[in-house]
């Protein structure tokens, strides 16, 4: 059977980052909760379209609040178990996937977020929401989405926290290191691939540069909240070396910043293996649970 053009970059992602298809709901299904809300919409801001996806308790106060951004695999929807397993335990969780509105074939593309204003307008969409209190919202975000979640944190120091797990940090140096294998010049090519195709260039400085621009390494001076880097030891796509790395220049430049490492793991492996999936979850909820708790 032939893929399409569509299906294809995702086969290729999937294949040569994990070997299988990842389960979304594998810790986090989907079941009934009595008095859990849930909101599912799409709006527009500028070029950009985003689609929402929240699950809230029935509380009185406002609630303290996490916004979500899938890994390049995946959309809102199939974030909205763990968004339900936040919702019960006490927080307004929201997952959010972008398109272009000048390019809307394209679903949550590589790299949605063209300016500091777009970066920001999931965050001020949550921040305005009537049930969440604006001064206790945290990051959480899956390898790309790892990546926004760092991006925006960059721009809005009035965020508590973030969560990021496998980010890819230094675009660079992973370009550089990876030179003599053949599974990362085909990972290479397709997110290069990806970029044109997305950017309407194949300028390779201008493509470059978009790689630059999103680093996360390169971000260090303007992230102010605590960082918690989720890595599996055994990462082949987004070596660990990356987090390492980012983690040191973070406390280096007197940022705080935690490191689990998961053993054994490879990327996007909780949402492949329970048990180090749980770990993973056991440590993001302590620490989202420290930093957003009510002073």
């Amino acid at each position: 059977m032939r893929l399409s053009r569509d299906i294809l970059p995702l086969f290729l992602l999937f294949f040569f980052s994990t070997g299988c298809q990842p389960n979304y709901f594998l810790l986090h299904p989907l079941e009934p909760v009595p008095e859990v809300y849930r909101e599912n919409e799409y709006f527009d801001r500028g070029q950009l379209r985003i689609h929402w996806l929240a699950r809230y308790p029935d509380r009185r106060d406002p609630l303290p609040a996490v916004l979500l951004h899938p890994d390049r695999g995946s959309l809102s929807d199939d974030m909205e178990g763990i968004c339900l397993a936040l919702a019960r335990k006490g927080y307004f969780a929201a997952a959010v996937d972008y398109q272009r509105l000048d390019n809307l074939k394209v679903r949550n593309p590589l790299m949605p977020l063209k300016s500091a204003e777009e970066a920001t307008v999931s965050l001020k969409h949550l921040q305005s929401h009537p049930r969440v209190d604006p001064g206790r919202i945290a990051l959480l975000g899956y390898s790309k989405g790892a990546i926004l979640s760092l991006q925006i944190a960059s721009l809005a120091p009035s965020v508590k926290a973030v969560v990021a797990y496998y980010p890819l940090a230094d675009f660079e140096e992973w370009r550089q290191e990876g030179k003599n294998s053949f599974r990362w010049r085909l990972f290479s090519w397709f997110f290069r691939w990806q970029m044109e195709k997305e950017a309407g260039t194949s300028n390779p400085e201008e493509v470059r540069n978009e790689f630059w621009e999103a680093s996360p390494i390169n971000l260090v001076d303007k992230i102010q909240p605590p960082v918690l880097l989720v890595h599996g030891e055994k990462d082949h796509t987004f070596p660990l070396r990356q987090s390492q790395r980012f983690c040191q220049a973070l406390r280096s430049a007197r940022k705080s910043c935690e490191l689990l490492v998961i053993p054994g793991a490879g990327h996007v492996f909780n949402f492949l293996n329970v048990e180090q999936g749980e770990m993973a979850w056991e440590k993001t909820t302590q620490f989202l649970e420290q930093h957003l708790k009510r002073n």
